[in-house]
This record gives structure tokens, C-alpha cells and sequence, in this order.
């Protein structure tokens, strides 16, 4: 059986299943710290994400542009800032999660 691309490391995988079980608001929150962090490193990405975005609807994560583009980037990103951006990930999930419950899981505080 084929892993997928973020299974390969413990670490990945237990960030990315955090954030396929996070709210769309936390997971978009998420997306934006994941392209910030990566925004300037050169990818040679050869599809367009928005390409890829057309192409591949069928990913959990493809369900938003924003994530989608994310995945895509974190997916190129070389194997150790993927993982130290993996622990990240964690850290700024658990972190956004324990705010929301602080405001009584009003979301619209956080948007």
C-alpha cells in the first residue's frame, strides 16, 4: 500500500491528522502560518497550485484553497523544515484550540 507523502515521518503525520480533525476555521488559520513560514523558499513546483487545485478534488485538505495550497507548499518544503514546521503545527493547533475554548468555542472571534 502507498503511503501518502505526509505519513513517511511520525511526526508529519500526527500534525496533518491534527489538523484534517481541527474546525475549517483553524485549519485556514493553520494554512496561513504554514504559507508564511514557507512563502519564500523557491518550490519548482511544476503544476500551478491552482492547477492542482482543479486537478485534485478529492483530498480532505482540497476542500479549501487556502489549505490545499498549504498542504501543497508543506508537501515541497525539504524533509527537515517539514517536520520542524510539523511540531509547529502542533504547537499553533493546540495553542489556537485552547483560545477558542477560553471564548466558549465562539468562533466568531477568531475569524
Amino acid at each position: 500500500m502507498k503511503k501518502r507523502w505526509y505519513d513517511i515521518d511520525p511526526v508529519v503525520s500526527a500534525a496533518i491528522a491534527k489538523l484534517e480533525q481541527s474546525e475549517e476555521y483553524i485549519q485556514v488559520r493553520c494554512a496561513d502560518f504554514i504559507i508564511d513560514k514557507l512563502k519564500d523558499i523557491d518550490f519548482n513546483i511544476e503544476m500551478s497550485l491552482d492547477d492542482q487545485y482543479n486537478y485534485i478534488m478529492r483530498r480532505w485538505y482540497d476542500k479549501n484553497i487556502k489549505v490545499s495550497h498549504a498542504m501543497e507548499y508543506l508537501k515541497n518544503a525539504p524533509i527537515d523544515l517539514r517536520k520542524e514546521l510539523a511540531l509547529e503545527i502542533i504547537d499553533f493547533i493546540k495553542e489556537y484550540t485552547d483560545y477558542a475554548e477560553k471564548l466558549g468555542n465562539d468562533s466568531t472571534y477568531l475569524s
